[in-house]
């Protein structure tokens, strides 16, 4: 087979491809990630305002680590927003043609973190942050399963022995519970 017999095949040069459409979403998603992150600031503070605490925890008691997370996404989602309102709608459109959001990848993580709120009472903090860490992995472009879920078990296990055995802090066992 020639050169020419390889360039003449069917598969379509990327390159020569036809401009696609522009979507409603292009340029966006910096916008959409900072409103998701300040909603998720929103909840986490309204959910620690709420938090029932015996005694004074202190900066690093239960509800420290909340308002810590709390302020770094609400910090990161308006650093978001701001910089994607200071370039203007074309010049996002045109940064969004050369690179799209990677909205599979977006809707992994966010997946994971909804199961792992959703279900960790029921199922447990073991086998909902192995979950949870597999799919972010997946989402953020790994292939190999077994060494995300391996990864993620052997991370909740270690944060699991902490919790439980030197905090005296018991995190939700769920269907583990009975063994």
């Amino acid at each position: 087979m020639s050169h020419t017999d390889l360039d003449s095949g069917s598969a379509a040069d990327p390159a020569e491809a036809p401009p696609r459409t522009p979507s409603f979403w292009d340029g966006r998603g910096e916008l959409v990630i900072g409103g998701l992150l300040l909603a998720m600031a929103g909840t986490l503070a309204a959910g620690n305002a709420g938090m029932d605490v015996i005694g004074d925890g202190g900066l690093l008691g239960p509800q420290g680590f909340g308002w810590f997370v709390a302020a770094l996404a609400a910090v990161i989602g308006l650093l978001l927003i701001v910089a994607a309102l200071r370039r203007s709608p074309g010049r996002r459109a045109a940064l969004a043609a050369e690179e799209r959001t990677n909205w599979r990848a977006v809707g992994l993580v966010l997946l994971g973190i909804a199961a792992f709120s959703g279900l960790i009472d029921i199922v447990g903090w073991l086998l909902m942050a192995t979950l949870m860490f597999t799919a972010v992995a997946t989402g953020l472009g790994n292939r190999n399963l077994l060494r995300s879920l391996t990864v993620g078990f052997v991370m909740a296990a270690t944060v699991q022995i902490v919790f439980s055995g030197m905090l005296g802090l018991n995190l939700p066992s769920g269907v583990l519970g009975g063994l």
